[in-house]
């Protein structure tokens, strides 16, 4: 394992301040919104959706801060089938937007893998 400092800064940076800004967000939150943001956050559209998204990308983030290839090679599998099932899910309320979302996120599974 190689850790490269400029990676670890931009690792730090690309997932360290939306963690800090969301969790500033939440404890700011109503008791009553908290409880219907953990019920959004639960539910399985949301976990099959932004969720494996989201964890795909910081999965393949750290295969490759890490340089680990399995992690980001996990990690472009867990993207791959959001996009899936964020087509799916957007097909049903608009066939043309549908069309970008596998695009957008092929572009980022692009950028995430180093030759």
């Amino acid at each position: 394992m190689n850790i490269d400092m400029d990676s670890l800064i931009t690792f730090l940076i690309m997932w360290g301040t939306p963690a800090f800004m969301m969790a500033r967000t939440y404890w700011k939150m109503d008791p009553e919104e908290r409880t219907s943001a953990k019920k959004d956050f639960k539910s399985a559209r949301f976990v099959s959706t932004i969720g494996l998204l989201t964890g795909g990308c910081f999965i393949a983030s750290i295969g490759n801060l890490l340089d680990l290839k399995v992690l980001t090679f996990t990690g472009c599998i867990l993207m791959i089938l959001a996009g899936i099932t964020i087509t799916i899910d957007m097909w049903r309320k608009n066939k043309i937007k549908s069309v970008v979302a596998p695009l957008l996120i092929a572009f980022a599974i692009f950028l995430l893998i180093k030759p």
